[in-house]
């Protein structure tokens, strides 16, 4: 009995230490894998201005982002955010024919751990 036990606590006591850990990769994953599905939404909004010819809108709330055309209102993608992540502001960035952009910071918080994705002039998006 004096053996089960010790080996109860044992578990109990590695549990308590892989566990913290855990939770703060858990976290991190989600955070990267929303910043990475936003930074791929951005690439497609400035692939799509220019093989269309038309403006495109990335419009970003604290819980969200919409991508759409704002000429005729076709949304093409809509997205919301996983539980406990938010965006530090709302924002807009315009997506042009000719390949260029708003240059726009966006910053993705989850969990106290924050991921800046920039949107450069250019259009291209990079993540520092």
């Amino acid at each position: 009995m004096v053996e089960i036990m010790m080996v109860v606590l044992l578990i109990g006591i590695l549990v308590g230490i892989t566990a913290p850990p855990m939770f703060r990769y858990l976290a991190s994953s989600r955070l990267q894998t929303a910043s990475d599905r936003m930074i791929g939404d951005l690439q497609y909004a400035r692939s799509m201005a220019i093989s269309n010819g038309s403006i495109l809108r990335f419009s970003a709330a604290v819980d969200g982002y919409v991508l759409a055309d704002p000429n005729t209102g076709t949304v093409l993608r809509n997205r919301q955010f996983d539980e406990g992540m938010t965006l530090a502001t709302a924002q807009t960035a315009d997506f042009f024919p000719w390949g260029m952009a708003d240059a726009t910071i966006f910053n993705l918080s989850s969990a106290g751990q924050t991921r800046q994705i920039n949107v450069l002039p250019t259009g291209m998006v990079e993540v520092p």
